[in-house]
């Protein structure tokens, strides 16, 4: 089975480097030299970021060249943190990535000042947003050591402990999140029949529509927004993802018809995003490595309820190629090589011609993706169209 999890796109993007504002890293690569800095954390009563990197990894290259020099991001890491960079492919790295458990490059490991991992960012995390995240941890530490007390001493009511669940997940502590939830419904949901709005705060995040509460979760969609608050959609898209990996691993496709039809109605007020009822089947498929079926699904859907229409074609055939980017099936590029084709003859639009390109170049035609992109640039309206196009002629002129 593929990795369910991967990084597709890589914006590349040239920022001006400010000299004298850069994260103050420490470069470890030893143990010695990371207790050393776990010590002076300690003393200094801040929390230790640990970056670890490969030279080969484009992203850690873009996090040093564009997050770590951007002036915001320093002072904010300098003042409140204690910084240490690792190759996690040295002779110390890997057995330090073993031992964190590393799920791919790069990752950002948090520590307290008494050297507990108490968060990680997996991936390549623009400036605000990592600003926003550490002093989410930052602030979030000394709530979860009050809950935690409360928590040992089993002083913690229902809604405490259901704040305390919250605290640990938005810090990004999946683990332990989801080890508390799951204590959560073994001790305080046990014999119920219908979830209070504190049991709706905890299960919406680690739930899948196999569940047992579904049907009585999913009966209130008003409730949910009212009791979810701004994390209504990231709980609809932690409910999705647990359901389709579930139907992949159990190849389970009646999960992913009950998906696109109960979930769909729930955030289809919310998102604007293509057809989420045709979407479970298509990933379903590719993740499920059932290629000839994953083609029928598309060909025959264009062929009959959504016959001639472009766009439905262009975005199936997007979200497959976005899926198969690291892959690279040969049967697959061929197949979106025609659907792409197919909707540059009902249409000419940027990007049915850019997305044509790509598949060109990932099937080593570069003449005729120097073409396709050409007549992209054509048909550009935006700054940013022209961007794309530049970067990736520059690319293939440069290989």
């Amino acid at each position: 089975m593929k990795i369910k999890s991967n990084i597709f796109f890589l914006l590349l993007v040239a920022l001006p480097l400010t000299l004298n504002a850069q994260v103050e890293f420490i470069e470890v690569e030893t143990l010695e030299q990371m207790n050393a800095a776990q010590k002076k954390a300690s003393d200094q009563m801040l929390m230790l970021f640990v970056d670890v990197y490969a030279t080969w990894c484009g992203p850690c290259k873009m996090m040093d060249s564009e997050v770590y020099t951007d002036p915001s991001v320093a002072d904010y890491m300098n003042s409140n943190y204690v910084s240490v960079r690792l190759d996690g492919e040295s002779d110390y790295g890997r057995n330090y990535v073993a031992e964190q458990q590393l799920e791919g490059y790069p990752t950002m490991f948090i520590f307290s000042d008494e050297g507990e991992r108490v968060s990680k960012i997996v991936g390549f995390t623009a400036a605000n947003e990592l600003i926003a995240t550490l002093t989410s941890v930052s602030e979030g530490f000394s709530e979860v050591k009050s809950y935690r007390a409360r928590y040992q001493n089993g002083t913690l009511d229902p809604e405490g402990f259901a704040d305390y669940i919250a605290v640990v997940r938005d810090m990004g502590n999946q683990e332990e999140a989801e080890r508390l939830a799951s204590e959560y419904v073994e001790k305080v949901m046990v014999l119920k029949s219908k979830p209070t709005d504190n049991d709706i705060r905890v299960v919406a995040f680690y739930m899948d529509l196999d569940d047992t509460w579904w049907e009585e979760f999913s009966s209130d969609s008003e409730r949910l927004r009212r009791v979810l608050g701004e994390d209504y959609m990231l709980a609809m898209e932690m409910i999705y993802n647990n359901t389709l990996v579930k139907a992949v691993d159990a190849e389970r496709i009646d999960l992913i018809s009950k998906m696109a039809k109960e979930l769909t109605p729930l955030v289809e007020e919310e998102t604007k995003a293509w057809d989420l009822r045709s979407l479970p089947f298509i990933q379903y498929y590719y993740y499920s490595d059932l290629t000839d079926e994953l083609i029928s699904y598309v060909d025959q859907r264009f062929a009959t309820d959504r016959k001639g229409d472009h766009l439905w074609l262009y975005s199936a055939a997007s979200q497959i190629t976005d899926m198969d980017q690291q892959y690279r099936t040969d049967v697959l590029l061929t197949k979106e090589l025609e659907w792409y084709t197919t909707c540059i003859e009902l249409e000419a639009h940027f990007d049915y011609y850019f997305y044509k390109g790509m598949v060109l170049i990932f099937l080593n035609e570069r003449d005729s993706a120097k073409e396709s992109f050409q007549s992209a640039e054509l048909l550009a309206t935006t700054q940013e169209q022209q961007d794309m196009v530049a970067q990736v002629m520059g690319y293939i002129n440069g290989q």
